[in-house]
C-alpha cells in the first residue's frame, strides 16, 4: 500500500483510492494517477495489492461495481458506459505506434513498405484474445493469430507469419531476447488511435471530477510531460521516427466521440496532419 498523506489530517478527511494494477507493465499509469492526486492539495492514500491478484477482466468488473475505484485501460465503448471515463489520453497515442519484428532475412523486403496496400502483401501475428485484432481485420490485414504470446516468436522464427508488430515501449526488450533471428524492420512504422482513459467506479462521481482537475494541472505545470517522457524518451529515440514512412490504420472499435489525440510530445512534427 502506497500512502501519501499530510499527518495533521484526521484519518476520515483522507481520501482513499483503490486500485488493481500493480504489475511493472502499469507502472506508467500508477505514476499518472499518484500525480494527477498530489495536484490537488489534498491528503490521500492509494490502496493497492502487494501483488497482482486480479486480470483487466475481472478488475473491470470489479471497477464497475464499486469494489474497486479505478483503472487504466484502452477506451471502448462499452467501458465508457459502464464507468467513469476521464478523456485525457494517459500515452499521449504512444501505444498505438507499432513497430515491426520479422527475421533477419525478411527485414529489407518489409523495409520497402510505404503505404497500407504494401502492407496488405504480408501477414503479421497477433495474440488471439487481444483487444486491437479487430483493427487489423478492419484494415484488411492478414494476421496469424496464437492464444501464447511467447508463441507467435516461435511462429516468427519458423517462417508461419511475416511479422510481429510490437508496442515502441515493448519491442526493444523483445529484440534483445530474440536478436539471434529477429530484428527490427527499419524505415516503416504503423499508427492507430489507440488511447488509455482512467476509468473512474460510477460510484465516485467526485473521485472522477477531482482526477480530471488534477490531470489538467499536471498538464498546465509540465509534470505530465515529465513523467511520459522520463517513461518513454529512450524508446522514441531508439526509434529514430523520423526516417520512417508511417502507415495509419483506422480503429474500428473507437467510440464516435472519441477526441483527437495530441501526439506532439514524441511525433515528428510533419506526421500528426495525417492523423486527423
Amino acid at each position: 500500500t502506497l500512502s501519501v498523506s499530510k499527518t495533521a489530517a484526521s484519518q476520515k478527511d483522507v481520501m482513499h483510492v483503490k486500485h488493481y494494477q500493480v504489475q511493472d507493465r502499469y507502472k506508467y499509469g500508477a505514476e499518472l494517477l499518484t500525480l494527477a492526486l498530489s495536484k490537488l492539495d489534498e491528503p490521500f492514500v492509494i490502496d493497492a495489492p502487494e501483488a497482482q491478484t486480479m486480470n483487466e477482466a475481472r478488475g473491470n468488473i470489479e471497477v464497475i461495481s464499486g469494489r474497486i475505484d479505478v483503472q487504466w485501460l484502452s477506451t471502448t465503448q462499452e467501458r465508457e458506459e459502464t464507468t467513469i471515463p476521464i478523456k485525457i489520453p494517459l500515452y499521449r497515442g504512444v501505444l498505438g505506434l507499432r513497430l515491426l519484428l520479422a527475421e533477419q532475412e525478411r527485414v529489407q523486403d518489409l523495409s520497402k513498405i510505404d503505404s497500407l496496400e504494401s502492407l496488405r502483401q504480408y501477414v503479421g501475428g497477433h495474440g488471439l484474445h487481444w483487444g486491437d485484432l479487430p483493427i487489423y481485420e478492419a484494415n484488411d490485414l492478414k494476421v496469424i493469430t496464437h492464444v501464447k504470446y511467447k508463441q507467435l516468436f516461435t511462429m516468427l522464427e519458423n517462417g508461419r507469419f511475416d511479422y510481429f508488430h510490437r508496442g515502441l515501449n515493448e519491442i526493444w526488450d523483445e529484440f534483445e531476447r530474440y536478436k539471434t533471428s529477429l530484428t527490427i524492420v527499419d524505415d516503416v512504422m504503423l499508427f492507430y488511435p489507440h488511447p488509455v482513459y482512467f476509468f473512474v467506479s460510477k460510484q465516485r462521481p467526485e473521485l472522477a471530477a477531482k482526477l480530471e482537475k488534477g490531470l489538467k494541472l499536471a498538464l498546465e505545470d509540465g509534470s505530465f510531460q515529465e513523467v511520459f517522457l522520463s517513461m518513454h524518451r529512450e524508446f522514441i529515440e531508439k526509434a529514430s521516427l523520423s526516417s520512417r514512412s508511417l502507415i495509419v490504420l483506422k480503429n474500428p472499435v473507437l467510440p464516435d466521440n472519441t477526441p483527437v489525440i495530441d501526439t506532439s510530445w514524441w511525433l515528428p512534427e510533419n506526421f500528426p496532419p495525417l492523423l486527423q
